[in-house]
């Protein structure tokens, strides 16, 4: 199969236009031709290979991400072993199971972690999605020539300019649904200026939220994560009971989701779960990130415009997305600030 026709294949069990995976080849390796055969450069012709084999480690609350990173590898031709969470991903396995036979040659699957734990060696690239400890585990036992791309803890935020339309309280319950919050991409907290009357907007998101929680309930979660949710829950309720600077919006007779509305605007870490905090936007931004800015994944902006992603382009987000978007992000996106396809080729050049 040469890439065209990978790409046709891979749109179909994807529903993302072949075309659009075509142009992402042209963008991160230059032509859309370059895995197929010379193709000009400078002065000289240059064509590129797949690094191979891949390992992508996955985790388990993101199916989308571990899709992605496996639709990448198999659009480049590499052979892709994917090492799932023990109780495994459906959406992964589902897709699979739409791929030409060509292509379901380029995969094998594990959840043993004696199998990974062969591939570690072997493998030429690892990808890696987890925690931080995770990740410098596995960075750990790695050799010096194995290509290692990590993506660890990051965390996300969402910034209300103006709000003329009220629609940015839909918006953002949208972004904070999905996955139940699980991925990177979600937001823990969304800054709102104070024009827009905060504490009102943290009162028009639980309404937002509750109503999508009756049409799209929350599904598997631990007794783990409840307890971590509701042990939080119970501490802003408390303060909130002694402190007017503080407010929680919370579903009834179970821990579905949460709103809290406080003052402070330093960043406060989500327990995840549908938990939402809501600040007043600060003067200064990038102060109250500050202790997170390594680990800032995305800023979800409403309304969004570029010349006001300029303004927060150093604030260390690696995207800037509009509202409602967070957890959808481009085919085109540079995930955690860094090219997806240029790293997992190797280049040979003739003349």
């Amino acid at each position: 199969m040469d890439t065209n026709k990978r790409a046709v294949a891979l749109s179909k069990a994807i529903g993302i236009e072949s075309e659009t995976l075509l142009e992402l080849v042209a963008k991160e390796l230059g032509h859309r031709d370059s895995l197929d055969q010379f193709i000009p450069y400078g002065d000289i012709y240059t064509r590129a290979h797949p690094i191979s084999p891949i390992l992508h480690i996955v985790s388990g609350n993101t199916p989308a991400a571990a899709i992605q990173t496996l639709t990448r590898g198999l659009l480049i031709g590499a052979l892709n072993q994917i090492k799932l969470p023990s109780e495994g991903i459906q959406e992964v396995e589902d897709f699979v199971g739409k791929l030409p036979r060509e292509l379901k040659s380029l995969i094998e699957i594990t959840r043993s972690r004696k199998t990974s734990n062969q591939w570690l060696g072997s493998a030429k690239a690892i990808i890696v999605f987890g925690s931080d400890e995770t990740v410098r585990e596995i960075e750990s036992r790695l050799f010096h020539h194995q290509i290692f791309i990590p993506h660890n803890h990051k965390v996300s935020v969402a910034i209300i300019d103006s709000d003329e339309s009220q629609e940015a309280a839909k918006l953002a319950a949208l972004d904070v649904a999905m996955y139940d919050q699980q991925g990177c991409l979600s937001p823990h907290d969304i800054y709102v200026h104070p024009k827009e009357q905060p504490r009102s907007f943290a009162a028009k998101l639980a309404n937002s939220l509750s109503e999508l929680n009756s049409k799209y309930p929350p599904t598997g979660r631990t007794m783990e994560e409840n307890i971590r949710i509701d042990d939080l829950r119970r501490s802003y309720s408390f303060r909130s009971s002694n402190d007017t600077s503080v407010q929680i919006w919370e579903s009834d007779s179970n821990t579905d989701w949460t709103v809290v509305y406080e003052d402070e605007p330093q960043f406060a870490a989500s327990p995840l779960g549908r938990f939402v905090f809501v600040k007043p936007l600060p003067k200064s931004l990038d102060d109250a990130l500050n202790l997170n800015k390594e680990h800032l994944s995305t800023i979800a902006l409403y309304p969004f415009s570029l010349q006001r992603a300029e303004s927060l382009n150093l604030c260390g987000a690696t995207r800037i997305c509009p509202l409602g978007s967070a957890q959808n992000p481009s085919v085109f996106w540079h995930h955690d600030g860094l090219q997806t396809l240029a790293p997992l080729v190797n280049w040979t050049d003739a003349g």
